[in-house]
């Protein structure tokens, strides 16, 4: 192996590693809940369990586990999983009705054996897409539905393939935007021209899935003509920008940078991209994966390793984050101009850790011959 490559090889080892010892570390035994948020302080972390997403956040996180003990890369988990996933169905399923919840805890249990909790997910997904209501639904709600109706059928679940088709006419007919084929964040008039990079995730890796199970021409061309805006758009060092003009497809605000695209969500597009043979796709993983390691604006690492914690984001150093984001993309939208990176004494590092964070790090990497793609290990580990 090219020595850079074994580099980044171990950058990877590394982080799903680390991933699935901190999750043991953080996870409560009692009702199978991972946190929502943890941060160190005074060398020990200390959890928050009490928001709205922490239901999705264990979801996202069972989903990353299930792989690393499918591919025998998490020791720690191998009995303890299908336990601790049945400790939280039990004490929480009833609970998961939220749309883009639903899909995801769809694709969970789709590669396990749940039978009745399979079937009633696909009945719940199957009354969202009857009663007909799109405009309600938002773009992380239709592509995790849309994947996870994917997984049903794909393990033979009565009527899933139809809630797939619904699912991927309605994201097509009533977010696509026709002249970019770049997906809006909702049908709202004030977020027409704003997505996320995290909702272009979910949705390139839905077309993807769709577009492999249903060989469906329309679904490989927005996953096609997606990858290609993306790969247009990521930093000058590697970064991801948060919001993007769904018009014109250019980067509007790139902050909030955060980790967990660079190291792992990216992957969920860039991956099957290069798998599938695009070009450039190898230096695009390089630079996300160079960027966690520290050639970034502040250069500095974004995870620690003893305790193992990732870090968010680097973000602005500025009070109300949020509204100002929003108006700084909205400014540069209605002016037609790109956003811009803010320097390194405007940035500074949120040093809190979300637990799907490390099951996205999971799910993208375990059981991943990564030293199989010398070109993308080669441009991850160059200095």
């Amino acid at each position: 192996m090219h020595p850079a490559a074994d580099t980044s090889a171990a950058i990877v080892e590394g982080l799903t590693r680390g991933s699935a010892s901190f999750l043991r570390a953080v996870h409560r035994d009692e009702d199978g809940l991972f946190p929502f948020s943890t941060r160190l302080i005074r060398g020990r972390y200390v959890n928050e369990f009490d928001h709205e997403h922490t239901l999705r956040y264990t979801i996202n996180t069972f989903l990353g586990l299930r792989e690393a003990v499918q591919a025998g890369e998490a020791n720690e988990w191998s009995d303890f999983y299908p336990q601790q996933l049945q400790r939280f169905l039990d004490c929480h399923r009833r609970r998961i009705r939220n749309p883009a919840d639903l899909g995801l805890l769809a694709l969970l249990l789709a590669g396990d054996d749940n039978g009745d909790a399979t079937r009633e997910t696909a009945d719940l997904l199957e009354g969202i897409v009857r009663r007909g209501r799109p405009e309600r639904l938002v773009l992380q709600d239709l592509c995790w539905m849309l994947w996870g109706a994917v997984a049903l059928a794909q393990a033979d679940v009565p009527k899933a393939a139809k809630i797939a088709g619904a699912v991927f006419d309605i994201l097509d007919e009533h977010l696509v935007q026709p002249r970019t084929l770049l997906p809006r964040h909702s049908t709202a008039r004030h977020r027409r021209d704003l997505v996320s990079f995290g909702g272009i995730v979910y949705f390139l890796r839905a077309s993807f899935e769709y577009a492999r199970f249903a060989n469906d021409a329309r679904a490989w061309t927005l996953f096609e003509r997606g990858v290609r805006a993306m790969l247009a758009i990521q930093g000058p060092d590697g970064e991801w920008p948060w919001l993007i003009s769904v018009r014109s497809g250019r980067p509007l605000e790139f902050y909030p940078v955060f980790a967990v695209h660079q190291d792992s969500m990216a992957m969920l597009f860039l991956l099957p991209a290069a798998d599938t043979g695009f070009r450039d796709v190898d230096e695009a993983i390089g630079r996300s994966l160079r960027w966690v390691e520290g050639a970034n604006e502040l250069g500095e690492r974004m995870y620690l390793e003893h305790p193992f914690l990732a870090y968010r984001s680097i973000r602005r150093e500025q009070g109300l984050l949020k509204p100002r984001r929003y108006v700084r993309a909205l400014g540069n939208s209605i002016r037609g101009r790109a956003g811009s990176l803010a320097g390194p004494g405007n940035v500074t590092i949120n040093k809190e850790c979300r637990s799907y964070h490390l099951g996205w790090i999971l799910y993208t990497w375990s059981g991943r011959q990564i030293g199989a793609r010398p070109s993308a290990l080669e441009a991850a580990g160059r200095t």
